[in-house]
């Protein structure tokens, strides 16, 4: 025997007391893991303010290139419109953000960045595609701020999405119109001959 403990007696075997050993500390970490997996208060806090500011920058960035690329005064309006609530938007997010201790993202998200190259390098029916991609965009920032607006656990952060709700749905609704007079008429379809 190394020492005078009754660990290593022949009455009580080794194998047992490991194994108890490694179950409790399974269970342990089991019980950290499944802690650490349950979304906290400031985790759904900071990926709302990510995922609000992100959307945000893909569309101030994205109405910048509508003003140089598209042909229609209408499109051209709903991006000057889109660029001045952006920067008030921005602006507020911001500063809530800081208020909070978070860090609002400076960039868009690698999706938004493709979609963003996809509009810088279409010329034909660039209208047509930038509406569309703001019109998708906003439908994601309307229920993500409605999500916001009805459950938040952070006062703040409930107050500023119900005060901002009613532009993002003047802007959805914009863009819903603009997209349905800017869709293709059945009569503009032309027959394919066999």
């Amino acid at each position: 025997m190394c020492c005078d403990c009754r660990c290593h007696a022949p009455d009580r075997p080794l194998i047992p007391q490991r194994l108890r050993a490694m179950k409790s500390l399974a269970a342990i970490c089991l019980a950290i893991l499944a802690l650490s997996a349950q979304p906290g208060h400031a985790d759904t806090l900071d990926a709302f303010v990510e995922e609000a500011a992100q959307q945000s920058l893909f569309q101030n960035n994205s109405a910048h290139i509508a003003l140089e690329k598209a042909t229609l005064p209408e499109v051209k309006a709903f991006a000057r419109q889109m660029i001045a609530d952006h920067e008030r938007f921005d602006k507020q997010l911001r500063q809530l953000g800081e208020s909070q201790r978070m860090a609002v993202p400076t960039e868009p998200s690698v999706a938004s960045k493709a979609k963003q190259l996809r509009l810088e390098s279409r010329d034909d029916s660039f209208d047509r595609i930038y509406i569309d991609s703001q019109a998708e965009t906003l439908e994601q920032k309307l229920m993500l701020f409605k999500k916001e607006a009805m459950s938040s656990q952070d006062p703040q952060l409930k107050a500023f999405a119900q005060a901002v709700l009613p532009g993002i749905e003047k802007q959805a609704k914009t863009a819903r119109d603009l997209q349905e007079k800017l869709k293709p008429s059945a009569g503009a379809l032309k027959s394919v001959n066999p």
